[in-house]
């Protein structure tokens, strides 16, 4: 045999290992990526019960047109992530039978600041509290520079507006 018979052979091979392992990784990637997005949905969500009351007085509330994840997780790709890995503690909750009584919602004032200052384009309706107060349709009737310098949290003013109130109940507190 002389000696560069075999060479060709072994580097087809590398190669085509090489493919396929790019190709395992572009399916997993895509199919983690659906899979993240799937399981961010509100039907998903309701698929435990603990969390079907949440989401139906979502549904009833002035932000049910805003999915979950904009509001319960840091604005941008590394909050979703970072939100979505978090979430396999909730899973663990569930199916060790183990969730709380009372669910405390968790909204990420960052998301707020985020949609209501105009950053968000998926939202351009969105009140607008970086507005002076009745300078454009969208602007808020209150002055909000208080909320925006760092003074006043979101929260202690608009405690249930991701969610509608449930008729005869008082506002919960979140959890901070």
């Amino acid at each position: 045999m002389a000696p560069n018979e075999g060479q060709p052979a072994k580097a087809n091979k590398a190669q085509r290992t090489v493919l396929i392992g790019l190709l395992v990784l572009v399916v997993l990637l895509v199919g983690a990526y659906a899979g993240m997005h799937y399981t961010s949905r509100p039907q998903f969500c309701t698929s435990c019960h603990e969390i079907a009351p949440q989401v139906a007085s979502w549904e009833k509330g002035p932000h049910k047109s805003v999915e979950c994840l904009s509001c319960h997780a840091a604005p941008g790709n590394l909050g979703y992530i970072v939100r979505k890995v978090s979430s396999y503690k909730e899973l663990y909750l569930h199916f060790t039978h183990q969730v709380p009584s009372q669910i405390q919602w968790t909204p990420h004032i960052d998301a707020c600041l985020y949609c209501h200052s105009g950053k968000d384009s998926a939202y351009p309706n969105a009140k607008n509290i970086t507005l002076a107060p009745g300078s454009a349709p969208n602007a808020p009737p209150i002055s909000h520079q208080p909320m925006i310098s760092g003074n006043v949290n979101c929260i202690s003013c608009h405690g249930n507006v991701g969610h509608a109130t449930p008729s005869g109940s008082t506002p919960s507190t979140p959890s901070q």
